[in-house]
C-alpha cells in the first residue's frame, strides 16, 4: 500500500528537480547571452549565431529546440530616459518578440539614463514534462529577461548599424 505512494512521490521529486534545472538553465542562457554581447562594442550576425551555439551547450542535456531567444539593443533618448526605442534586434528560433528598429520599448525604471543603451535578452522555453507527460497536457513555460549595459561603448552596434539617441 505504501509502495505506490512512495513511487509517485519519487517521480514527482524527479520531475520537480528537472523543472528547477531547466529554469536555472534558462536564466543562465539569458545572463550569458547578454554578457557575451555586452563585452563587445560591435556585433555581427555571425557573432550572434556563434553565441547561439553556446546556448545549445548551456541547455544540454535538454534540447534547445523549444527555446526562443530575442536579443535587442534598446536606447534612451538624449533628453528623456523613459523614452526608449529598439536600436536593433535579432531572433533565435523565431524569437520571443519581433521588434523592428524604432519600436518603442518599455524598460524598468532606472535601467538606463538619458542617452544610454542596454542589451536586452528575452528567453522563453517550453518544457515538456518527462515522467508526468501523460497527466500534464502541453508544456510548462519558463521565461527570463536580462538587461546589461554595453561595457566598451555607450551602445552596441549590430552589423555596423550605429545606435544614436534621439533628442
Amino acid at each position: 500500500m505504501i509502495a505506490p505512494v512512495m513511487v509517485m512521490m519519487f517521480m514527482g521529486i524527479v520531475e520537480f528537480s528537472q523543472a528547477i534545472t531547466v529554469d536555472r538553465r534558462v536564466n543562465q542562457v539569458a545572463s550569458s547571452t547578454a554578457d557575451l554581447i555586452a563585452r563587445t562594442d560591435s556585433t555581427i550576425t555571425g557573432d550572434l549565431n556563434s553565441i547561439m551555439d553556446v546556448v545549445e551547450v548551456l541547455m544540454r542535456p535538454y534540447s534547445d529546440m523549444p527555446m526562443k531567444v530575442t536579443v535587442s539593443n534598446v536606447i534612451a533618448s538624449s533628453s528623456n530616459a523613459s523614452n526608449t526605442v529598439v536600436c536593433w534586434s535579432h531572433n533565435y528560433h523565431c524569437g520571443v518578440n519581433n521588434y523592428s528598429v524604432g519600436d518603442s520599448y518599455t524598460l524598468p525604471t532606472g535601467v538606463v539614463e538619458a542617452g544610454e543603451s542596454v542589451v536586452v535578452v528575452e528567453v522563453e522555453y517550453a518544457n515538456t514534462p518527462l515522467i508526468f507527460s501523460c497527466f500534464i497536457n502541453g508544456t510548462i513555460d519558463f521565461d527570463d529577461k536580462f538587461y546589461l549595459k554595453p561595457r566598451l561603448s555607450s551602445s552596441s552596434e549590430f552589423n555596423s548599424q550605429k545606435c544614436t539617441p534621439s533628442a
